[in-house]
């Protein structure tokens, strides 16, 4: 049976710190694949089916800035407590896991730069609330086990396969491994529309 590092080992200092500089070597990267992007090349359809860099760059922080508000004890979501849609004039509505293709699709950004000081404000925070989270938490339940078929093809689902998902859990599969996943999109995205790779 697949287990996750979290499982493997209870959570420590040592683990903690690992977690946090594996999370914040992806901002990094994700910091670099933004800074110099322009809003036609966020927003550029290569073809229908294929969905603008805008869309990548909602779902992952987006999502980022819900997990660490639910699960780490950050607060509110930025996004809602400070008015981001409006600030960075998205167009369609921020995405969840299961939006519809052509909900997807319709997703624009109006202003890339507020959108950077967005994206910074959310990886700083996450960086910070991993650092204050008291180490208990981190082998707290984070919720209750979703239906199958609502986590099948996620890699929660293959790190906790059966059993409780704790805290640890959601910050190794929706913080650090969503942000690799999708690293690589942007990745891909960036070539789409003449940029280079971050490597």
């Amino acid at each position: 049976m697949q287990t996750s590092l979290a499982r493997r080992v209870a959570p420590s200092e040592e683990w903690r710190a690992s977690l946090a500089q594996r999370i914040a070597a992806v901002h990094s990267l994700w910091q670099q694949g933004v800074a110099d992007l322009t809003k036609d090349q966020v927003n550029h359809v290569e073809r229908a089916g294929v969905l603008p860099i805008a869309f990548t760059l909602m779902h992952l922080v987006v999502g980022e800035d819900r997990s660490a508000a639910r699960y780490l004890g950050a607060d509110a979501l930025l996004w809602d407590a400070q008015g981001w849609a409006g600030l960075v004039g998205l167009v369609g509505e921020a995405p969840v896991r299961g939006t519809p293709m052509a909900d997807a699709e319709r997703i624009r950004l109006g202003d890339v730069d507020a959108w950077r000081v967005y994206q910074t404000a959310v990886f700083a925070r996450t960086e910070r609330a991993l650092a204050a989270l008291p180490l208990d938490r981190f082998a707290a339940k984070a919720m209750d086990r979703p239906p199958a078929d609502k986590l099948k093809g996620s890699f929660l689902a293959l790190i906790v396969p059966a059993g409780e998902i704790r805290v640890s859990d959601v910050c190794e599969a929706y913080l650090f491994q969503h942000a690799v996943r999708h690293l690589g999109e942007l990745e891909h995205a960036r070539a789409l529309v003449g940029l280079g790779g971050l490597s």
